[in-house]
């Protein structure tokens, strides 16, 4: 079964994160043969094919046993078709997440931070963002980063967004080991908006979500 993660401080919220530990046999016991064949026949890579099973089992956690299917705007952000709500997808190596809630949009990413966010660091990460990072766990805060704004990114949907121009994350708060929150905001072409973000460590991964303060 997935994990699941209930955020207090973002009410109506629903989080399901699942770690693929699972063979594809097992995985296609949890959804119909209808499901599986455009499943195989779209995604050859196996990894991407776990993934894809996976997500459809969180759907149909999310429809309480009803069957929800995805549709997408304009803008390329998936919403669920048989309910009403705003919804957001991730997955990394091994993990898979759906991020939902009833009124509000929403941004769920799953980074599995490593080096690499270093080496990108200057495209991303502005002037405000470089006076707070911890110097001494640069990776960790810079990861961060990259992760809440991988999560607007979402949130807002559409093109022509700057990460390092337009996205802005503030220092997070209520910060323990493993998880904390802050706000970040958007301000470019689309206008202003402000989101409130919370992040945790798993094993092995940052989960971060956002939700658009209205």
């Amino acid at each position: 079964m997935p994990l699941y993660f209930n955020s207090l401080q973002t009410p109506g919220a629903r989080i399901w994160v699942w770690h693929l530990s699972e063979t594809e046999n097992t995985l296609k016991k949890f959804i119909s043969e209808e499901d599986f064949i455009p499943i195989s026949n779209h995604y050859p890579h196996p990894q991407r094919r776990l993934q894809k099973i996976a997500i459809s089992i969180l759907l149909h956690h999310l429809g309480d046993g009803q069957i929800v299917n995805l549709l997408y705007n304009d803008e390329g952000k998936p919403f669920p078709q048989e309910i009403p709500g705003h919804i957001s997808i991730s997955h990394s190596k091994n993990y898979v997440g759906l991020l939902y809630h009833p009124l509000i949009s929403c941004g769920l990413d799953l980074e599995e931070v490593d080096e690499r966010v270093l080496r990108i660091g200057p495209r991303f990460i502005n002037d405000q963002e470089y006076n707070w990072i911890d110097k001494d766990n640069l990776m960790r805060d810079s990861g961060l980063i990259w992760s809440v704004k991988e999560c607007l990114f979402k949130n807002i949907g559409g093109g022509g967004i700057l990460f390092k121009e337009h996205l802005k994350v503030e220092p997070p708060l209520l910060v323990s080991i493993h998880n904390g929150a802050g706000k970040a905001s958007y301000d470019g072409p689309m206008g202003k908006k402000m989101f409130k973000y919370q992040y945790e460590y798993l094993d092995g991964v940052l989960m971060v979500h956002t939700i658009a303060i209205e």
